[in-house]
């Protein structure tokens, strides 16, 4: 495989070919206006680039390249520099194009101009390439000086605008390469780009197929016990709000490229669809050994999947971090309190983290502990923060707080209800948002059983957990009373037992966050 990146010029004197296998030119009104905007609004005064997504290619016997994927954004560009062509002679496109079918596609293209009839009625495709001719053209008329916005577009796209180019190994079958990448099994990721920069052949010095085939395959070996383990739920929401498309080892990729962007002698644009991908192609392409860079890149990822397994399988890591991601609280705040220092000192400013997670600290807790508060917000924090601490001040740390079903039980993060213990609503206008009235339920549960009494709910809550349903546990004991001193009634939520359960929360909370129970 062979992957860089070429700008528009770099693709001259090329040919390419569209096979029969592609559908036709398709590409409408909205998408040629939304790509002209796109390259007009590009600043390219500090260097930097516009990326026009991968281009895959296969080369082909005579030369030519057959385009297995991307050539409506080809095509495109193509018919821009027909309608450069017409205010600047010399702007011919750089580049050839010709197809399998639909006979006479190069022709008409190459035909295209503001002083011919365009003859578009023999093929839908035409059809569609004369609309975007005229479109272009439509777009070039609306702006304040035509001529000018043609000269600074065309040279935008020659020399600004690139293309991701993914050259296939010769024995792959372009047809299955085509198939897989339209139907999402091959989805040209940041990281599957840069698995193919990494383990491009050209960055290895030594010419030893056996030796560079061998480290290869290491690094493939190593880089897929890696994305497995990541597809490990438990582990992934530990660290993720949500899930995103692509392949999740994108998350390694996406630190330390932000870490590494400021070595760049050029910016790259952070909001690039494929900007991680472009800094190590940009900081690859500067290095003086390679082969020393791919090394040591990829020690870096394993160093960093390390990091993440360390929080993981350390239970108090595990709970404060996963507590301060829910939140929010981004991995690069959490490296600059883990990183270089002892564990007591780490696990000291994590806590402190989590504290100011609930706005004014834990001294803050009195506006809610001592009357009503109507920051849902903040009580859905005290809530979670008080499951989360009593699995690790009971001691039992043998349970892990299920991230992963916290945040995929409704498909978005802290989508949970605060649901009242004893229903008030009917019997007065007035429900008790007192937090000794309050707990932590999924929506789905909450507004099955709405203003259930108190007894009903329990049943319902019990029924759910022996399900194998997940019930947050200080939820589970509130119903199960077990914060209360007087169990003879267990068909009611009293006062009593609502100043229990706020105590409950205080000590817990207090003992936790002074870190009182967690290894040094």
């Amino acid at each position: 495989m062979s992957i860089a990146t070429k700008t528009i010029s770099e693709l001259k004197d090329l040919s390419f070919f569209v096979p029969s296998y592609q559908r036709g030119y398709r590409w409408t009104k909205n998408e040629v206006i939304a790509l002209l905007d796109d390259v007009n609004e590009f600043r390219s005064e500090s260097g930097q680039r516009y990326c026009l997504q991968p281009l895959l290619v296969k080369k082909r016997d005579d030369g030519s390249y057959e385009v297995v994927d991307g050539q409506q954004r080809l095509t495109t560009v193509y018919i821009f520099m027909k309608v450069a062509e017409q205010e600047i002679r010399s702007a011919t496109p750089p580049f050839q194009m010709e197809y399998q079918t639909r006979s006479g596609s190069k022709e008409f293209l190459m035909s295209l101009s503001d002083d011919k009839k365009l003859d578009n009625d023999k093929y839908i495709d035409f059809s569609y390439m004369a609309d975007a001719y005229k479109t272009m053209n439509k777009w070039l008329d609306n702006q304040p000086d035509k001529s000018v916005a043609i000269q600074e577009l065309n040279t935008k796209f020659r020399s600004k605008v690139f293309f991701i180019w993914y050259e296939v190994l010769p024995e792959v079958d372009p047809i299955t390469m085509f198939t897989k990448v339209n139907l999402g099994k091959i989805p040209l990721t940041n990281s599957e780009l840069i698995k193919a920069l990494l383990l491009n052949r050209d960055n290895y010095q030594i010419d030893n197929n056996e030796v560079i085939h061998r480290r290869q395959t290491e690094m493939s070996v190593a880089w897929d016990k890696i994305e497995q383990r990541l597809q490990n739920d438990s582990f992934w929401y530990f660290l993720n709000a949500n899930d995103r498309s692509g392949t999740r080892i994108d998350l390694l990729f996406e630190l330390l490229a932000r870490d590494r962007h400021s070595k760049l002698p050029t910016a790259i644009d952070e909001s690039q669809k494929y900007y991680t991908f472009l800094v190590f192609s940009a900081l690859l392409a500067t290095a003086e050994n390679k082969e020393h860079f791919v090394k040591e890149l990829w020690s870096e990822v394993e160093k960093l999947f390390a990091e993440f397994d360390d929080w993981y399988s350390d239970l108090d890591k595990y709970h404060i971090i996963g507590y301060l991601i829910t939140m929010g609280v981004s991995i690069e705040e959490i490296f600059a309190i883990t990183r270089g220092k002892r564990k007591s000192l780490v696990t000291k400013e994590l806590l402190r983290k989590a504290e100011l997670t609930l706005s004014g600290g834990y001294d803050d807790l009195g506006e809610l502990t001592s009357g009503v508060s109507r920051d849902k917000e903040k009580i859905r924090k005290v809530l979670l923060l008080f499951n989360i601490a009593t699995l690790v001040c009971k001691g039992e740390k043998q349970y892990r707080f299920p991230f992963d079903i916290f945040k995929g039980e409704t498909g978005e993060r802290m989508k949970w209800d605060i649901e009242h213990i004893h229903a008030t609503a009917d019997e007065t206008d007035d429900p008790d948002d007192y937090l000794g009235n309050l707990t932590l339920l999924d929506a789905r549960t909450n507004r099955s059983y709405q203003n259930a009494p108190f007894v009903e709910k329990r049943r319902i809550i019990i029924d759910r957990e022996s399900k194998g349903l997940f019930v947050p546990l200080c939820t589970m004991n509130v119903f199960l009373k077990v914060y209360s001193d007087d169990l003879s009634n267990m068909e009611k939520w009293s006062d009593s037992d609502k100043e229990h359960y706020v105590q409950a929360i205080e000590t817990t909370l207090a003992t936790f966050l002074q870190g009182g129970v967690l290894n040094e």
